[in-house]
C-alpha cells in the first residue's frame, strides 16, 4: 500500500494544504510583527474570502482567476474597514484590548455571514476543479495544483516589497521600533493600514482558493485560525519566513498522519507538535525574540 507513488501523493497533498496555512499565517505574522495585534479574526477573513468568491462567481459569472481577484479585493476592503473602525483607536493601548476586540470581531463576522449567506454549506463550482493533472502515479486537479503556485507568488511579492521598496522599509522599521520609525518620517497610520489590509487579503485569497475544494460555512474560520496560530508559533512570532517553512511542514505532517494513521489524528498530531516545540524551544523552531517599544 505504501508505495513510492503513494508517499509522493501524500507529500504533494501536504504541500497544497500547507500552502493555504502559509497564506493565512503570513498575514497573521505581518499583523503581529508590525502592529503587535494578535488577530483572532483572521479565520473569518478566510471564511469571507470563500463566500465572496462563491457570490462573485455565481452573480457575475466570472472565471476562476477573476473570482480570485474579486474575492481578495473584497476581503481587503473588509480588512481596511476593520483596521480603521476597530483597531486604529486601540493603538498604543494594552495588547489585551486588541485581543478582546479581535475575538469580538470574529464573532460578529461569523454571525453576519450566518445572516447574509445562511447556515447551509456552499461550494465554488469551477471548471478548474474538474481538470485532472497526471504525473506518473501523482494525481491532482488544476484547482489544487494552482494553490502552491499562487502562495509562492504572493510570498515572493511580499519578500520583494519588504526588501526593495520604501513601503517595505517602512514596514520593517515599524516592526523594529514604531516610535523611532515615526520620528524618522514613517507614516505610522498609513503603514498600519497597509499591513492590516495585506494580512486580511492573504487570508481572503486562501479562502477563495479553497472554496472549490472544501465546503464553506460560517464557522469554518475557527479551526483555520487555530491552524494558523499553530504555524505562527512553530515558525516564531513575527517571522515571515519561519511561517512559510512551518506552514509547509504542518501541511506535510498532517497529510502523512492522515495517510499512515487516520484522518482523525491529523489535528492531534499538529497540536502535539506545538506543545513539544513550546516545551523545548518557546520562540519557535525558526523563531527569534521580538521586542516592541
Amino acid at each position: 500500500m505504501f508505495t513510492p507513488d503513494y508517499i509522493l501523493q501524500l507529500f504533494v497533498d501536504g504541500i497544497v494544504t500547507g500552502s493555504v496555512y502559509v497564506l493565512i499565517a503570513t498575514g497573521l505574522t505581518l499583523i503581529f510583527g508590525i502592529l503587535g495585534i494578535v488577530n483572532f479574526a483572521q479565520g473569518e477573513f478566510y471564511m469571507l474570502g470563500g463566500y465572496f468568491g462563491i457570490t462573485a462567481a455565481v452573480l457575475l459569472r466570472l472565471s476562476m482567476l477573476e473570482t480570485l481577484v474579486v474575492g481578495t479585493l473584497a476581503v481587503a476592503v473588509v480588512g481596511l474597514l476593520c483596521e480603521r473602525v476597530i483597531f486604529r483607536p486601540l493603538q498604543g493601548q494594552d495588547m489585551t484590548n486588541s485581543i478582546i476586540s479581535s475575538f469580538g470581531l470574529a464573532v460578529a463576522l461569523q454571525n453576519a455571514a450566518l445572516l447574509v449567506f445562511g447556515p447551509e454549506p456552499k461550494v465554488l463550482k469551477t471548471s478548474w476543479a474538474t481538470v485532472p493533472i497526471h504525473f506518473g502515479g501523482l494525481f491532482l486537479t488544476l484547482q489544487r495544483a494552482i494553490i502552491p503556485v499562487v502562495a509562492a507568488s504572493l510570498v515572493l511579492i511580499i519578500h520583494l516589497v519588504l526588501r526593495y521598496t520604501w513601503t517595505g522599509r517602512s514596514l520593517r522599521a515599524m516592526s523594529q521600533h514604531p516610535t523611532v520609525a515615526q520620528l524618522c518620517g514613517v507614516d505610522v497610520g498609513r503603514t498600519g493600514l497597509v499591513t492590516f489590509v495585506i494580512g486580511a487579503a492573504l487570508a481572503g485569497t486562501a479562502g477563495v482558493l479553497m472554496s472549490s475544494i472544501f465546503l464553506v460555512q460560517p464557522g469554518i474560520g475557527s479551526m483555520i485560525v487555530l491552524k494558523a496560530f499553530t504555524v505562527v508559533i512553530l515558525g516564531g512570532m513575527g517571522n515571515i519566513y519561519g511561517a512559510v517553512a512551518a506552514g509547509l511542514l504542518l501541511g506535510i505532517v498532517e497529510s502523512f498522519t492522515s495517510g499512515f494513521l487516520n484522518n482523525m489524528m491529523r489535528d492531534i498530531v499538529g497540536f502535539a507538535i506545538v506543545i513539544i516545540v513550546l516545551l523545548f524551544r518557546p520562540q519557535g523552531i525558526f523563531g527569534r525574540s521580538v521586542e516592541r517599544a
